[in-house]
């Protein structure tokens, strides 16, 4: 596989992903004359949203430019991408708990849905060192850039 094809997928999990946090939005329910209240409500939906958003936006970043210095790939380097790639998408239920949660307003519920968001978070972290150790010590699929 060529790495403008592995660097084109991976650009499109990350578009789709940003593009699913987005489905937590709901019309919400209200009456006649109340919806900003209703929508008000929403504001832990919002800020889940935001949160995450940010965070995948972040992680792409990373991604994208990592990704710009690697020449070649090889079929270890593939997996450990689609294992970022599956890592990440998984943010999208934790970030759907913490929206429930904080609307819901338990205390046991948010800690949960947020030391959920943080294992995942810290999966994704732990696979990024991953690759970045692989490509330590596979130096030769990196380009070489002048200084």
């Amino acid at each position: 596989m060529k790495i403008d094809r592995l660097q084109a997928f991976s650009d499109g999990v990350f578009a789709i992903l940003l593009t699913l946090l987005v489905l937590d939005f709901k019309v919400p329910d209200y009456q006649a004359g109340h919806l900003s209240q209703a929508v008000i409500a929403q504001w832990p939906t919002l800020a889940a949203y935001v949160l995450s958003f940010f965070y995948v936006g972040t992680l792409w970043l990373f991604h994208h430019d990592y990704f710009a210095k690697i020449k070649q790939t090889n079929w270890q380097l593939n997996v450990i991408n689609l294992s970022i790639l599956f890592a990440v998408t998984l943010i999208n239920y934790p970030t759907s708990l913490l929206s429930e949660s904080i609307a819901q307003q338990n205390g046991a519920d948010i800690r949960f849905a947020f030391t959920s968001y943080a294992i995942v978070a810290l999966v994704i972290s732990a696979l990024f060192w991953v690759l970045y150790r692989y490509m330590a010590l596979h130096h030769e699929l990196m380009r070489q850039y002048e200084q």
